[in-house]
């Protein structure tokens, strides 16, 4: 879907760190076109920078021993998920301190660069959501849990660097109509057999 981008004060991408991370759309009428934190509900703003904040006076997030901080990481099969069908994936750019990590990174300031609805998003949803955070929408035939999965280390790579917004929606087409590899059935052993 292309609509209007505002333009929101993210740093030229040399300055800034490019992680994937999890959204949810909200719900309820009043937060139909608002970004959640998956996990903590938190909601992101529209048109400024998501800044980190932490209970503990002694620092500022992202600390050194304290888990605070705006996450993404660069493997979509590490990303956290909420159970909800209103599920978003999307690339975000990290800037300010910046922490890495095993995964990815913990940063102070964020905000998003693309996201990726499922099905469960409905097309006015996405709509409103690029018009407010002025960031591309792509629509997913499959949920962005499954997007993810079919996300190979490199093609997802190539994606959170992807500047042009036709180029991203053109390999997230081509990515929901992989299958995802059938897992190897399971070994029983002899004693599987006992329990049966």
């Amino acid at each position: 879907m292309t609509a209007p981008h505002r333009t929101v004060a993210v740093p030229d991408v040399p300055a800034a760190v490019l992680g994937w991370r999890t959204w949810r759309v909200g719900r309820r009428a009043q937060h139909r076109h608002t970004l959640f934190s998956p996990l903590t509900g938190t909601p992101w703003p529209a048109g400024r920078p998501m800044v980190a904040t932490c209970a503990s006076p002694r620092h500022t997030p992202p600390g050194d021993a304290c888990p605070c901080g705006l996450y993404a990481v660069a493997d979509t099969g590490t990303l956290g998920w909420s159970p909800s069908d209103h599920e978003v994936l999307g690339v975000v750019a990290l800037w300010g301190e910046v922490v890495e990590g095993e995964h990815g990174w913990r940063a102070s300031h964020a905000y998003p660069r693309f996201l990726v609805a499922g099905p469960g998003v409905s097309a006015e949803q996405r709509a409103v959501v690029t018009r407010r955070y002025g960031v591309p929408v792509h629509t997913a035939e499959v949920s962005p849990r499954v997007l993810a999965r079919r996300l190979d280390r490199s093609t997802a790579d190539v994606l959170r660097h992807v500047d042009d917004p036709t180029a991203a929606a053109d390999l997230l087409t081509e990515v929901t109509r992989r299958r995802e590899p059938v897992p190897a059935p399971r070994r029983r052993g002899w004693r599987s057999w006992l329990t049966s």
